[in-house]
């Protein structure tokens, strides 16, 4: 099945890990990868980390072909020198497409719209909360408002910052290139968020549309998107799938926005 997709929408595509838990779909998966990231998957130490990138590339190979006519085995990617992967085929339609993945422990997830700055992040919170982690790289104002919660809220609260955080690295294309204490979100109010940006990273925060959902109730997603003049806000639709299995609609809980 092919899927319009313009510069107003936002597509998440979701793969469960355990949902492709079969050696056959596997080696299906495997064909569809170029030599070098066959060996590339096979220098995982853990049998669950190379079955997570075999999913991983089957998603990004047979989804895209959902929106240019190119098979799944002939996508080529390089990488800016900041490291973000980037599509080399020539077609209009794979040039104008963009894409970001992320994955934790058990899920991968992969956003894709058009010439749009996307940015995503999931992480699965029962691995727990490295607290430690937000006053060594949180803006102040983020470990002002994170400390002052109830200590229970403190997981749900971290996450919530962290995979934001992610999201908006990654749609800048610069990685921790960027400080992360140069920006920061507002969660007090709920419902909402919104970002702040120090001068000297000569971004302003307005550029970019924010949400926050939930994939499961372990699994929150972070999606940061550049605005567009005449596409402000983004439409966004979400599926579940089983590359090269199949794939259906699903309502992720939206829990903030800007």
């Amino acid at each position: 099945m092919t899927f319009q997709l313009d510069r107003s929408e936002v597509h998440l595509w979701l793969a469960f890990c355990g949902d492709a838990d079969r050696e056959l779909l596997h080696e299906r998966y495997r064909a569809l990868m170029t030599p070098e990231e066959r060996a590339r998957g096979d220098r995982f130490y853990f049998e669950r980390d190379r079955a997570r990138y075999r999913v991983t590339r089957a998603l990004v190979r047979t989804v895209l072909s959902r929106y240019a006519p190119i098979a799944p085995q002939d996508w080529r990617f390089d990488a800016t020198s900041y490291g973000q992967p980037i599509i080399v085929n020539a077609e209009p339609e794979a040039q104008s497409l963009s894409f970001n993945l992320t994955h934790t422990s058990d899920l991968v997830v992969l956003a894709v719209t058009r010439q749009r700055a996307v940015g995503v992040d999931t992480e699965n919170i029962t691995r727990g909360a490295l607290l430690d982690v937000a006053d060594r790289f949180f803006a102040p104002s983020e470990c002002e408002h994170l400390w002052a919660l109830p200590a229970e809220a403190h997981t749900t609260r971290f996450f919530e910052l962290w995979t934001l955080k992610e999201s908006y690295i990654k749609a800048r294309g610069m990685g921790l290139s960027i400080p992360l204490h140069k920006f920061a979100f507002d969660l007090r109010e709920p419902g909402a968020v919104s970002l702040a940006t120090l001068p000297e990273l000569g971004d302003p925060a307005d550029r970019w549309a924010l949400r926050h959902l939930w994939a499961t109730p372990e699994h929150p997603v972070a999606l940061c998107i550049e605005r567009h003049g005449q596409h402000p806000e983004f439409d966004l639709k979400a599926r579940r799938i089983v590359p090269l299995e199949g794939d259906q609609a699903v309502d992720l809980i939206a829990s903030r926005r800007n």
